[in-house]
């Protein structure tokens, strides 16, 4: 049986009309942050930058509750994101394939 380490953050989701394209953050993981075009990409993104940003952490920042962050945030969208980190640790560390 294979070891979790899920980890649940609050996530907003910024949508730029200027650019329209949307910006990732995590409050509680302020070096965790991305940007897709679509809010499908960017939930995407959302959790393999918290993954890659986590993954090696030991002591992981409290996560602060949905509503304290939609409060924060009233005019974003705010969600929360799961990632295992088991699992990103496994595939941050696996060689990959290169072409010669």
């Amino acid at each position: 049986m294979t070891k979790t380490r899920i980890v649940v953050y609050p996530t907003v989701f910024i949508h730029d009309t200027e650019t329209d394209t949307m910006t990732v953050i995590f409050p509680d993981v302020p070096s965790a942050i991305s940007q897709a075009a679509t809010l499908g990409k960017a939930m995407l993104n959302a959790q393999e930058v918290l993954g890659l940003m986590l993954y090696d952490v030991q002591d992981l920042p409290t996560a602060s509750s949905l509503e304290q962050v939609q409060a924060a945030y009233p005019h974003d969208q705010v969600q929360l994101t799961a990632v295992d980190l088991s699992t990103v640790a496994k595939d941050s560390h696996t060689p990959t394939n290169q072409a010669s």
